[in-house]
């Protein structure tokens, strides 16, 4: 059971029917092409696998690439566009250098683009590299997701909100935060108390209660659950914190 960011209360069940309608329209949409799916994580790829053969998929996935040769492959194999979703877990670069080969083929892909982080994302660049919708992992479960899918069907491009939220998140602070910080933050994100941040970072308990309120005071939040939300927003809840 996965909480939404900001929604501490109300968990993320594949398995709601509040939410069928959305899987269901996005579903109907991405089934008009052969998808191939590119992520550097292994289990992304073994989930979307798996969903795909659910009874009632309409979308055929033609196979999950864990690097750039493996999704050209892919896309190669289909003489007809596919649609690419694809994570910015791909590669190093977030996926860019797939994204300008991509381009290249007689065929080019729609390309659905799924972020986990806000970190050192040019969302015009994505843009201009012929991606079509950008999307939050953090979305997926809510209505980004299906106004995601009218976008792609109407064939006009779309930034989720929650990435223009999180870039601005990160525009504000800059680089206001220290490593520490930033250590801290990833350890916060992932819902650790001040006396278990200490634990991971060898620190005190009152220098771990320190770096929060100074987080706090930082992200101009309330309080410590504000900032954690912030920071899953930009992707920290992903990040080990780099000793």
């Amino acid at each position: 059971m996965i909480h939404l960011p900001g929604c501490p209360d109300l968990p993320f069940n594949p398995s709601d029917p509040r939410l069928a309608s959305h899987w269901t329209r996005f579903d109907a949409v991405i089934s008009r092409w052969p998808v191939v799916v590119g992520t550097g994580d292994e289990i992304e790829a073994f989930l979307c696998a798996v969903l795909s053969r659910r009874s009632g998929v309409q979308t055929r996935l033609l196979g999950a690439g864990l690097c750039e040769r493996e999704v050209l492959d892919l896309l190669n194999s289909e003489p007809s566009a596919c649609l690419l979703l694809l994570s910015d877990s791909i590669a190093a670069d977030q996926g860019v250098a797939l994204l300008e080969r991509c381009r290249q083929l007689p065929q080019p892909p729609q390309v659905l683009y799924c972020l986990s982080s806000a970190d050192a994302v040019d969302v015009d660049r994505l843009l201009g590299l012929g991606v079509s919708v950008i999307l939050s992992i953090h979305s997926i479960g809510k209505l980004n997701f299906r106004e995601a899918a009218d976008s792609l069907e109407q064939g006009l491009p779309y930034v989720d909100p929650a990435v223009h939220r999180a870039l601005a998140i990160a525009a504000d602070l800059g680089d206001e935060l220290s490593v520490r910080e930033r250590q801290v933050l990833s350890l916060l994100a992932k819902g650790l108390t001040n006396r278990e941040i200490a634990e991971q970072l060898f620190i005190a308990p009152s220098t771990a209660r320190d770096y929060v309120s100074v987080l706090i005071s930082k992200f101009k939040a309330g309080n410590r659950v504000e900032v954690a939300a912030r920071a899953v927003e930009l992707g920290y809840s992903s990040q080990l914190p780099s000793l």
